[in-house]
């Protein structure tokens, strides 16, 4: 009858095959053999976690004023806007209006969009005479353009951060930038060089390719990049005598000029070099030393280490490059 065939088929179906227990078997080893490597995997994340792979590239600023977190696009263009500002003569309060300004307007990212025609670090319009896109686009430019027009701002050293910012900005929210006070502070001491060895930066590990100097030249093409980005960025006035360069072209020193003495002269020393560490990703940097320090891409995130080598107490900041 068709429920007794049912009923004997699905009997038949149910009872056990011979040697069926032979896939637990199977997957009981495989749990063991996944169980063994995870635990390798986590000894060697514990033993190698100083290793740059195992780490999220980005920097800590750090100073008196407490320590800030930065990925790698904005410690770069903070060692630009500082630099800048050191160029023009700005005064450390007028950096720290620049710095909280830009992170408030783009997180310090160069960006090629915003409202309207809003563009940059400053999110300048063209349409309001800030100049081209292009120009604006120009991090060396758009900082000048804020610092000339902050400077042109009548007392804005006797007022508030978030005031003298939105006497240049004009924004829509005029105390915003209040809120970044504390990082601009500390971004400020890091990169004008008053905070010492105050930068750490993981890179992202990037590869550029082999360089020999040319006929006649004492520094490769990466080498000479640096010194005239130094230059750009700083002002040739602010940048000091390049010297004990390698035989290859691939390291240099560099030290404040002779008209800044002292503690003047280590602080515009230390601010060269927390500039190289920021821009170490773009740039080709490999190692920076100085004042019995050394700070190496192939672990930044420790940040500065003492050094008894001569390249860190040569009396100037000595840049590395990558070969």
């Amino acid at each position: 009858m068709p429920r007794t065939a049912q009923t004997s088929h699905d009997t038949h179906a149910l009872a056990p095959r011979r040697g069926g227990g032979g896939w637990i078997k199977a997957l009981i080893v495989a749990l063991v053999i996944a169980g063994l490597i995870a635990a390798a995997a986590l000894w060697a994340v514990h033993k190698l976690g100083h290793i740059s792979i195992f780490q999220s590239s980005g920097c800590t600023a750090s100073s008196s004023a407490g320590s800030m977190s930065l990925d790698l696009e904005q410690a770069k263009n903070a060692s630009t806007i500082a630099a800048v500002g050191v160029s023009m003569n700005v005064p450390p309060f007028g950096i720290e209006v620049a710095l909280a300004t830009a992170r408030q307007e783009s997180k310090l990212h160069n960006l090629n969009y915003g409202d309207r025609d809003s563009v940059g670090l400053f999110q300048q319009r063209p349409s309001q005479g800030w100049g081209t896109q292009a120009q604006i686009l120009n991090p060396v430019y758009s900082t000048t353009k804020f610092y000339q027009a902050l400077l042109n701002v009548s007392g804005w050293q006797s007022m508030t951060l978030t005031a003298a910012a939105q006497k240049v900005q004009n924004s829509g929210s005029p105390t915003a930038y209040a809120q970044w006070e504390q990082f601009a502070t500390v971004l400020s001491g890091v990169f004008t060089g008053s905070a010492g060895a105050g930068l750490g930066c993981t890179l992202d590990g990037p590869t550029f390719p082999a360089q020999s100097k040319g006929s006649g030249a004492l520094l490769t093409a990466r080498g000479q990049a640096v010194v005239n980005e130094l230059r750009a960025e700083f002002g040739s006035a602010n940048v000091g005598k390049i010297d004990g360069i390698a035989a290859d072209g691939h390291s240099f020193g560099l030290a404040a000029p002779a008209s800044v003495s002292g503690a003047a002269a280590t602080t515009r020393e230390w601010a060269y070099a927390n500039w190289a560490a920021a821009q170490a990703e773009t740039m080709g940097i490999t190692q920076v030393s100085y004042g019995g320090k050394t700070w190496s891409a192939s672990d930044g995130a420790s940040g500065w280490k003492a050094d008894s080598s001569a390249a860190a107490n040569a009396g100037s900041v000595h840049i590395a490059l990558a070969s």
